[in-house]
């Protein structure tokens, strides 16, 4: 026999002998006596974690621009919905005051369109006293025909008098009253 086939042959059965000591049950093991499970002390009660602080989300701005007809101050009867409505999303909001800036158009002189601008957010003013808004709380400014959001898109329309329905009609937009909610802090 070679010697490399009496090394194998020598390593295979301290093999075989490993395998049967690890596989063969000892008769010297004592044997496992049963666990008795034992009362686990007593846990005091966790303390209940403290509420999350909740930041309130700042609440979206309430605004409205109510548009008037041509040389009039009083609310077109197509804009009082828009009124009832600003007037329902602010109640049980708190807030600061409520500011109203009057428009006008450039039609006209600008004494009496500031003065007309005034009547305009006098008449917003009255309305919301109606439907319960606070008028104390009210603060109504007149800008005239100062801050036209038309630009120069009714530029070269013809003469600038209330005969020229085309302007008139281009300028409606600034014939306005805007109204904001100025938030409590």
């Amino acid at each position: 026999m070679k010697p490399s086939t009496r090394w194998t042959i020598l390593v295979l059965v301290v093999i075989a002998i490993a395998i049967i000591w690890l596989l063969w049950p000892k008769a010297e093991q004592p044997t496992a006596k049963p666990v008795v499970a034992q009362p686990a002390p007593s846990k005091p009660e966790p303390k209940p974690e403290p509420a999350p602080v909740v930041t309130p989300k700042p609440e979206a701005p309430v605004t409205v621009t109510i548009y008037f007809d041509f040389n009039q101050s009083a609310v077109r009867p197509g804009e009082s919905s828009k009124l009832d409505d600003f007037a329902a999303r602010i109640k049980g909001r708190s807030f600061d005051r409520i500011e109203e800036v009057g428009h006008a158009d450039r039609i006209g002189a600008n004494d009496y369109n500031m003065g007309l601008s005034k009547r305009r957010a006098d008449a917003v003013q009255a309305y919301l006293a109606g439907k319960g808004v606070d008028t104390a709380r009210v603060r109504a400014e007149a800008k005239g025909e100062g801050e036209p959001v038309t630009g120069d898109a009714c530029k070269d329309l013809g003469p600038e008098n209330r005969k020229n329905r085309k302007l008139i009609e281009c300028l409606q937009r600034d014939r306005r009253v805007e109204v904001s909610l100025v938030a409590g802090r």
